[in-house]
């Protein structure tokens, strides 16, 4: 039993241990504390009176007051506000008009002109597009690339990158594809370029149907001019769809997920083998490249692809069939809007590359029904005869650290709710609406819990905001991707180990194309990681291009066999022809003869590819060499 007599310990200098100390501790000094009368007098009253309910009334009416005082305080001093600019625009041109109608084409001349500014586009395959264009025609040096997860002389005077990259000041702006403004995901991006980007020219290159969206952005400029383009070649629609045997060279055949446009790939190459290829958003960035490079110069006949094709990109294409016209968008399964089946139908009869151009379905694909109508109403809004559905969401603002008024990491939960609240109320008359913020409220409150031991060092409120809003993917099952990078990060802020492997994984051995395709994203994010955290576990950006840029070649060396192998239309117990996106047929499902199962999951990123091989004689698989040695 412990009584007041119980003796203290203190440090034995010599032996570096706690020893009883002899002297009593001396009892602090007492004080009398008069309380207010109101307190005196809420003891002497009965809980239950009516003198103690209006009491306990009166409190919580107090209570309520005071935090709404506290509120306007909090509110007075971060009410949002839309964002300015210093400096307005003296032109503003709008390009408008269909696809292949050279609107990217006379921006880019506008900026190769000027010698000096900015290209921004949604996709690094169209800034490496343009990029290409411009480094050709102007001298060495004065155009660079930047897109997160590649840089060439980015301090060049003339810059092609990704809207995210994009300088926020400059002398001439070319913004690609603005109508991506109204993007769910994404726009905000936009929106915050077009309503604080202090450049003396903005070009906007854009559907006419987003001009509404866009004008009130820049309706500060000094000058507005519209420019209407008129498509450059014809495009004319299939009276009857094309069956496998009959599809010609210079062909774009397009399917919305990974294992479909494999089952259709593997249709194909039955007819024309080794001519077939794939291209989808999974693949890495250098491996989209070399198979439109392979398509361009012929050594490909028919490209295979996902609606990534339908974002400006340009290639050599006569015909454009399509193999499905329902996607799935993360949320249902869908058809296509007439605005998306014009971006990809529009690819066929480039002006400049090939003649008129066609488009049309494909047959012959089992489960597989295109709808011809609808590729019919694409082909209108594709040449400019008709206007599309392009959904007339308004621009969203999303907020930056200093918008929200936090002060610490545990205030921005709160604070970025109390911004949205407040943002509705201050967009409701403007062109703006505010952003949907819940994804960075729940990375947050994600990366809190990391702070509450070792690692709160290193969990300062902009290391925190950096990694909340680091563009790596946090829908599941991507989310333990992000939650491993940012805790790596928090780790090395605090001189803790992180191991490399968990960063950076290897370059797999023997693996499908679909492991290398993880491997891939896995070193780009670790890539984007490093640029705003460089020296995690000892690595640098370099480190983690140098992976995904193996993956790339071994994917490049192994998609014609993925190809000729895929058999995923097929049933695996009977061989019965079915959709891409099933593993057996009805009967083989049922009770008695139960399959692998069919999942019916269509998403790109998850599908299973091709069973798996060994390494080709020759190819660079394997762990990658130190940096020491890489020369």
């Amino acid at each position: 039993m412990v009584t007041p007599r119980a003796r203290a310990l203190t440090p034995d200098p010599d032996r570096g241990h706690l020893l009883p100390d002899t002297r009593l501790p001396q009892p602090a000094p007492r004080r009398r504390v008069r309380r207010p009368a109101d307190e005196r007098a809420a003891d002497r009253r009965p809980a239950d009176s009516p003198a103690g309910r209006e009491a306990d009334r009166a409190a919580e009416r107090e209570a309520a007051l005071a935090e709404r005082r506290a509120q306007q305080e909090w509110v007075e001093g971060a009410a949002p506000e839309l964002p300015v600019r210093a400096t307005p625009p003296q032109r503003v041109v709008f390009h408008l008009g269909p696809t292949n109608s050279g609107k990217t084409y006379e921006s880019l001349q506008a900026l190769a002109a000027t010698g000096s500014g900015v290209y921004a586009a949604p996709l690094r395959q169209l800034a490496h597009e343009a990029y290409a264009k411009l480094a050709a025609q102007l001298p060495e040096g004065t155009v660079g690339l930047s897109t997160g997860e590649e840089e060439i002389d980015p301090s060049a005077p003339i810059l092609c990158c990704t809207v995210e990259k994009a300088p926020m000041r400059g002398e001439l702006l070319v913004l690609d594809e603005s109508h991506w403004v109204a993007d769910p995901e994404r726009g905000h991006s936009w929106a915050r370029l077009l309503l604080t980007g202090e450049y003396r020219e903005m070009h906007l290159v854009s559907a006419a149907e987003a001009h509404p969206l866009l004008a009130p952005l820049v309706a500060d400029a000094g000058s507005v001019d519209v420019v209407h383009h008129q498509r450059l070649s014809r495009l004319d629609v299939l009276r009857a769809p094309v069956r496998t045997p009959g599809v010609r060279p210079q062909t774009l055949v397009v399917a919305f997920s990974r294992k479909t446009v494999y089952a259709v790939a593997a249709e194909l190459d039955r007819h024309r083998p080794g001519r077939v290829g794939v291209l989808y958003g999974a693949l890495p960035p250098a491996t989209r490249r070399e198979v439109i490079e392979r398509f361009t110069t012929g050594e490909v006949d028919v490209l295979v692809t996902t609606d990534v094709i339908g974002h400006g990109i340009n290639v050599p294409a006569t015909t454009v069939l399509f193999a499905e016209t329902t996607k799935f968008d993360g949320v249902e399964l869908r058809p296509l809007r007439s605005w998306e089946a014009a971006q990809i139908a529009g690819r066929a009869g480039r002006y400049g590359l090939t003649g008129h151009g066609t488009v049309g379905v494909l047959a012959g694909v089992p489960g597989l029904k295109p709808s011809t109508a609808l590729v019919g109403l694409g082909a209108e809004v594709a040449r400019g005869d008709r206007a599309s559905d392009l959904p007339g969401r308004r621009p969203r603002l999303r907020p930056e650290l200093e918008d929200l008024g936090a002060a610490t990491p545990a205030d921005l939960p709160e604070a970025l709710v109390r911004w949205q609240a407040w943002a509705r109320a201050a967009t409701r008359d403007s062109a703006m609406t505010p952003d949907d913020v819940s994804g960075l409220v729940l990375r947050v409150q994600a990366l809190l819990p990391m702070l509450r031991g070792p690692l709160g060092a290193a969990g300062d409120l902009h290391t925190v905001w950096r990694l909340v809003s680091l563009p790596v993917d946090y829908n599941p099952p991507r989310r333990t991707r992000w939650l491993v990078l940012a805790r790596a990060a928090l780790r090395h802020a605090v001189g803790l180990p992180v191991p490399q492997e968990l960063l950076l994984p290897d370059v797999p051995v023997g693996g499908a194309v679909e492991d290398f395709e993880q491997s891939a994203a896995a070193a780009r994010d670790a890539q984007t990681l490093l640029r705003q955290f460089p020296g995690v576990a000892g690595l640098e950006p370099d480190d983690a291009a140098w992976v995904e840029e193996e993956c790339a070649e071994a994917i490049s060396e192994l998609l014609p066999d993925a190809i000729a192998v895929s058999r995923s239309s097929a049933c695996v117990e009977c061989g019965t022809a079915i959709a891409p996106w099933f593993t057996t047929c009805r009967p083989c499902s049922g009770p008695r003869g139960r399959g692998p199962g069919r999942d019916g999951d269509r998403d790109s990123g998850r599908d299973h590819g091709p069973g798996r091989r060994g390494p080709r004689p020759g190819s660079r698989q394997g762990r990658r060499p130190s940096r020491s040695g890489r020369g």
